[in-house]
């Protein structure tokens, strides 16, 4: 009991010196507490010492700023992050997702969708702050981002323990995030693999601009060229598996555009050459003749 005591007061010291450090308001301290503010306070003044102290305080701290939970407790954390959200600026990336923002939120919304609905809220946020982002960063798609947080997402899923299995999958639900949009009406209005790849085509800067693109229609086949310079991209250039993961992904993200009008995946033949300063991906998709089945008319 005396050791368990002695831990809790030592747990509670380290909660109040980093409350200290980061700045935060004393308002905010309900929330991390989960007492009322007469309690808060009284904890905080060291009057009152029924408020015991665990994990769960230090993971709501870090919840609340988006800061993984290790860097935090060794004060190896960006301080001027910290503040800006703690002053409600939940937008604000960390430096490693700062250069080369060609992508955009959007273009990952559906995975978190899918997370909080089959992982739950907890986990989702969990993941968000071990990218030391605000779980509250979602609530702007239209957020530009870099492709590193998009390979660093696909990373801490498969250390979470996601099977490649899984992870795959995640391409398949881009719905999620589509359907209730502009383009995704484009989509859904589309009558075959050509219209669905036409749109496809004349689209993809709605989810970056980081590769290059050359499409080519001929006959019922889809040719797509996609260039990815490396020289933009040092943190994929310097981790080859974190590269091939986020390529095979997009491999099978592609395939699955065609679900979305109702028709079934298509699944291209890709092949890569990677040079010291480029990956060159071309695709063929062989389109067929499936098309959009039609409501059968009724006489009356």
């Amino acid at each position: 009991m005396i050791k368990d005591a002695a831990r809790h007061q030592q747990e509670s010291e380290r909660l109040r010196e980093l409350i200290q450090e980061i700045g935060l308001p004393l308002r905010n301290l309900p929330e991390i507490i989960s007492a009322d503010h007469e309690d808060c306070l009284a904890w905080w003044t060291r009057n009152d010492d029924k408020i015991i102290i665990t994990d769960k305080h230090f993971s709501r701290l870090t919840s609340l700023l988006g800061i993984e939970e290790s860097k935090l407790l060794q004060g190896n954390y960006d301080r001027d992050l910290v503040r800006r959200r703690i002053h409600g600026d939940f937008q604000s990336l960390p430096e490693r997702y700062e250069g080369t923002k060609n992508s955009y939120l959007r273009s990952s919304a559906h995975i978190i969708k899918y997370l909080r609905l089959t992982r739950g809220q907890l986990f989702t946020d969990q993941l968000l702050s071990s990218l030391n982002l605000s779980p509250l960063v979602y609530e702007n798609t239209n957020l530009q981002i870099n492709l590193t947080y998009f390979s660093d997402l696909l990373k801490a899923l498969a250390d979470r323990g996601f099977s490649q299995t899984e992870l795959d999958a995640l391409s398949s639900v881009i719905f999620l995030s589509l359907q209730q949009t502009t383009l995704g009406q484009k989509f859904q209005e589309a009558e075959s693999g050509s219209d669905i790849y036409t749109t496809l085509a004349r689209n993809f800067d709605y989810f970056d601009t980081n590769f290059e693109y050359k499409s080519s229609f001929v006959g019922k086949k889809y040719f797509l060229k996609t260039t990815l310079p490396l020289n933009q991209h040092k943190a994929l250039s310097e981790n080859p598996k974190d590269l091939e993961r986020l390529l095979r992904y997009r491999h099978i993200l592609l395939a699955w555009f065609p679900y979305l009008a109702g028709l079934s995946p298509i699944f291209p033949k890709a092949e890569i050459v990677t040079t010291s300063d480029s990956v060159e991906i071309s695709y063929e998709f062989v389109l067929g003749n499936e098309a959009k089945k039609q409501p059968k008319l009724v006489l009356v």
